[in-house]
């Protein structure tokens, strides 16, 4: 009776390898990604996503000064939120507190895609 320690299993015989010579993946028959349906389809999408890539990415050789001004937020000069009289919120007499509806169900106050976590 011959012990399993006592020669090595070669490794072809080991599990996942493949006897016949070739060389495919053991992952060969592993589940994959969906197939993505329509190729017309896909490729209107696949503009879309390049062209706002495109429109979103700053052209090569600008200045510091320049791309600090590519990537500042657009301003907004309707606030429309008006300042409380004195700086004082007349429902609740709290004062240089934050303007508008009580915060969200995540309770941050939010302006203009900032955020504010109290």
């Amino acid at each position: 009776m011959s012990n399993f320690m006592d020669a090595p299993t070669p490794l072809k015989q080991r599990a996942g390898a493949h006897n016949d010579g070739s060389s495919r993946s053991p992952f060969a028959n592993a589940p994959g990604p969906l197939p993505l349906g329509d190729a017309k389809e896909q490729k209107r999408i696949s503009e879309m996503i390049d062209k706002v890539t495109k429109e979103n990415t700053p052209p090569a050789g600008l200045s510091a000064e320049e791309l600090e001004k590519f990537y500042e937020p657009v301003k907004d000069d309707e606030d429309p939120l008006k300042p409380f009289p004195n700086n004082t919120n007349p429902k609740t007499g709290e004062v240089n507190g934050p303007r508008g509806p009580e915060p969200t169900r995540f309770g941050d106050w939010e302006r203009k895609g900032r955020v504010s976590d109290f």
